[in-house]
């Protein structure tokens, strides 16, 4: 350990391991550099392309694998004498808490990122890369483009209405709001599963702490959905707000239509003459990173980013 490392450990309180590796970080790149503190170790997938395009200084990024990990990291950061000025800059998910404004923590606009790869223009944009669509001189090139998107929002509409993924993500926003429950993971509450052939599918598994509470707390939790605002809320704008993990369930399952004997792939070809699919047929296993590159950036974070530009330039020519 470098003298430089263990004098800006004397000011840290209980030095984590993420905060270690931050100060590994600052040690060898010093100061200048620009680092961004992502949560979980899928999160460079979506963000280093966005910070790619924006970002007009070195950048780096690192992952501390989870929400809570990033804002204590943040906490130490800025209290810390000598590195609380750092151009040092933090992206969570929103999940099902309240929208926070801040200058140096960017929160997603919806439940996580994996909701942004979920959105209708996103499969579009991976239908015309993955599947050839991009090729005008297909014959009904529109007209097949359309029926597959309509297709997909239709099962997700599916999806968003479906008993099962209501009472998941109710269950999971009463668990975090009315409970304050930060600890427990989601998926020992309920699990989904989503298959799709003609018709949508979901199955939900009921997890031991589901279980336990059930009858105890069935009556706070009935009142909570038919009178909390919160839910309602949510419930209005599923495909912003309800879980991510579980949007992405429905795109992997949209997916596997298209494998080369999937429905949808001899659908295409009974129904327009051509068998349209998508070449790389592993796809669906690994959707976050196939989908990533292909989600839009929203507007919030150009903004935040482009504000992260005018800082550092405005520090540096001071």
């Amino acid at each position: 350990m470098t003298d430089r490392l263990v004098r800006l450990l004397e000011f840290a309180t209980e030095p984590e391991v993420y905060f270690v590796e931050y100060l590994k970080v600052r040690a060898g790149d010093g100061k200048g550099k620009v680092v961004f503190v992502l949560e979980g170790k899928d999160d460079p997938k979506f963000y280093t392309a966005k910070f790619g395009a924006i970002i007009k200084h070195a950048w780096k990024a690192m992952s501390v694998g989870g929400k809570q990990k990033v804002i204590e990291l943040r906490e130490s950061i800025r209290k810390h004498p000598r590195l609380k000025d750092d151009f040092v800059y933090f992206f969570i998910d929103r999940d099902f808490d309240d929208l926070v404004s801040s200058d140096d923590v960017y929160v997603t606009p919806c439940y996580s990122v994996e909701n942004l790869y979920c959105t209708p223009r996103a499969v579009e944009r991976l239908l015309e890369a993955e599947c050839g669509l991009t090729d005008y001189e297909i014959e009904n090139r529109e007209q097949i483009l359309r029926f597959l998107v309509d297709k997909y929002e239709s099962i997700q509409r599916s999806f968003h209405s479906n008993r099962r993924t209501r009472l998941a993500n109710s269950v999971f926003l009463y668990v975090r709001k009315v409970k304050n429950n930060k600890r427990i993971s989601l998926d020992k509450l309920v699990k989904l599963s989503v298959s799709v052939e003609e018709s949508l599918r979901v199955s939900l598994v009921k997890g031991r702490y589901f279980i336990e509470g059930r009858e105890s707390e069935r009556q706070e939790f009935k009142d909570f959905v038919k009178t909390s605002q919160c839910w309602d809320e949510v419930s209005r704008q599923p495909a912003l707000r309800f879980r991510g993990k579980q949007e992405i369930l429905v795109l992997r399952a949209y997916l596997d239509l298209l494998k080369h004997d999937g429905y949808l792939a001899n659908f295409t070809q009974n129904n327009f003459g051509r068998r349209i699919k998508i070449d790389n047929s592993a796809m669906s296993n690994h959707v976050l990173s196939a989908a990533s590159q292909y989600a839009e950036t929203p507007e919030c974070l150009h903004e935040f980013l482009n504000g992260v530009n005018e800082k550092v330039c405005s520090v540096q020519m001071a």
